[in-house]
């Protein structure tokens, strides 16, 4: 079976449980829930890969992914609460490492605030591109 046949089926079960459970009100207030759920994570996905980009090669693929793909958020507190999702590059290059393990090193580009800071500053977009741009510029000069 499809792995998205599974997926749907178990959204659609999803929003018939709530829809049984408690009415119209419940399955409004899942969907709100789910809306604002898959909006955080855009939000995180956005901030996390701002600006960086992978080379494409001469033979037209792009460049396996490396630790210099996407931001970090290294700060203590963000990444306790968020169970190391702020080390972003160590994921993507091991995703089978537990997130407790995940590291962040020298080679990886790093957010100047928090996860969740940050995801603040992206919802003002002048805001966002003066604090993000020149550090995308400069990590791509090298």
């Amino acid at each position: 079976m499809h792995p998205y046949a599974i997926y749907l089926g178990g959204a659609a079960l999803a929003l018939l449980t709530a829809l049984l459970l408690s009415d119209i009100s419940g399955l409004l207030a899942y969907l709100g829930l789910a809306a604002y759920a898959q909006m955080q994570l855009l939000l995180s996905d956005y901030v996390q890969h701002y600006g960086l980009r992978r080379q494409q090669r001469p033979d037209g693929r792009f460049e396996p992914i490396g630790p210099q793909h996407s931001w970090n958020a290294p700060k203590w507190y963000s990444a306790a609460m968020m169970l190391n999702a702020p080390r972003h590059s160590d994921h993507h290059m091991r995703p089978a490492r537990a997130f407790p393990a995940l590291e962040v090193t020298e080679e990886m580009p790093k957010l100047p605030y928090s996860l969740p800071i940050m995801a603040v500053i992206a919802l003002v977009p002048p805001l966002w591109r003066r604090v993000m741009d020149r550090r995308v510029a400069r990590w791509h000069r090298g």
